[in-house]
């Protein structure tokens, strides 16, 4: 389980808000894991929530970044660029995947690396542009 803490604010509120809803998002993911639920209603509400997460957050963060000419914004864009591929290649497997628990696993692991290095290496450069 993956926990929300101070240490993870951006001081813009808005981000930090979507940025808890992943926490959330990726607690349940582990919770689906550990129930072996791979299929049906709540998988597929969680894994909808980071096409849907990524697609909105992501441009608020970038216009975050322009809005305060935050030297990261390159850096950040790259890596939504990159964490997006890899969830198009991700969606594109799981589907028809027999394996569905392995790459639901591999996804978690993911999303928890990239989660936390994303927000204390780039995200926090808001706080110091903000």
């Amino acid at each position: 389980m993956v926990v929300w803490n101070e240490k993870y604010e951006t001081g813009v509120a808005e981000v930090d808000e979507q940025h808890q809803s992943l926490f959330n998002y990726i607690n349940e993911l582990e919770e689906c894991i550990e129930d072996e639920t791979f299929e049906g209603t709540r998988i597929n509400i969680i894994l909808n929530f980071f096409q849907m997460f990524c697609a909105t957050h992501f441009s608020l963060e970038e216009t975050c970044m322009l809005k305060f000419t935050c030297a990261a914004y390159d850096k950040n864009k790259e890596a939504h660029t990159k964490f997006l591929d890899y969830y198009k290649k991700f969606r594109d497997r799981y589907n028809p995947a027999d394996n569905k628990k392995e790459l639901l696993q591999e996804f978690h692991g993911v999303l928890i690396k990239w989660l936390v290095n994303h927000i204390m290496k780039i995200d926090m450069n808001l706080k110091k542009a903000s």
